[in-house]
């Protein structure tokens, strides 16, 4: 069985999306083939050597990789620690980056705490063989203009339609700043409207480097919002709440 490289393993409040403010335990995979400038987890961009595990004894580390076995271990625990969960997230980094795993991990795991799913929608193909074990998907839709990445809309709608198709639970967040482009804010409303107009579009708003500092003000977001509301029927703006709360 392929071994997984995990940075964290935490039980938090979901802090973005339909589902923010449920307490979810969380699985952060290490790796991301993106390199968004404002990245909020850049120790998770690349494999690490040693998982950090936080639980109600306080923090702990063990080293990677992880077998299946050994990563359901370490849930369980936490599981029967801190009841009542909503969900398990899958977050990164990227975690589709480590798919064979994914496969091999949720494909032998008796059913238990939902999965949620945190991706950057870029790697349909990816998407595709890990869905099966998916219950929620929470996608970004990531604009060029602030990321100082190359634009991914082909690769976003792919996976939107892949996600809506296998009937998930799927909601798009748009992480945006006073630099992003009204355009491509209307494009990525356009695409998820095109896809199906029931997919929630959340507009997030970005914070400053270890900081709940908003990086937008509020008429930045009346325009932005005003604008990607003129082609989907519902967008909303929503902080990131652990960084209100100060959480992970």
């Amino acid at each position: 069985m392929p071994a997984g490289n995990v940075s964290q393993i935490f039980v938090s409040f979901q802090g973005e999306g339909l589902h923010a403010g449920r307490r979810q335990l969380f699985v952060r995979f290490a790796g991301c083939p993106l390199r968004c400038r404002y990245c909020d987890e850049p120790e998770s961009l690349v494999p690490v050597t040693t998982c950090r595990i936080l639980g109600p004894d306080g923090e702990r580390q063990r080293p990677n990789p992880f077998s299946g076995a050994e990563l359901d271990g370490e849930i369980a625990g936490l599981v029967d620690a801190a009841p009542p969960l909503q969900a398990m997230a899958l977050t990164g980094g990227e975690p589709l980056q480590q798919t064979e795993f994914l496969v091999a991990w949720l494909g032998g795991r008796e059913n238990r705490l939902p999965v949620l799913l945190e991706t950057a929608g870029i790697l349909p193909a990816r998407l595709a063989r890990v869905l099966p074990w998916v219950d929620i998907v929470s996608m970004d839709v990531k604009c060029p203009s602030n990321t100082a990445e190359r634009a991914r809309w082909d690769e976003h709608e792919a996976c939107l339609r892949l996600a809506v198709g296998a009937g998930r639970e799927v909601y798009v967040k748009m992480p945006v700043d006073e630099g992003t482009s009204l355009d491509e804010v209307e494009r990525g409303s356009r695409l998820v409207a095109g896809v199906d107009p029931r997919v929630t579009l959340f507009l997030t708003p970005l914070t400053e480097p270890a900081s709940s500092r908003l990086t937008i003000g509020a008429g930045g977001l009346e325009r932005l919002h005003a604008a990607a509301s003129r082609h989907h029927p519902d967008v909303r703006v929503l902080p990131q709440l652990h960084k209100v709360l100060g959480t992970l």
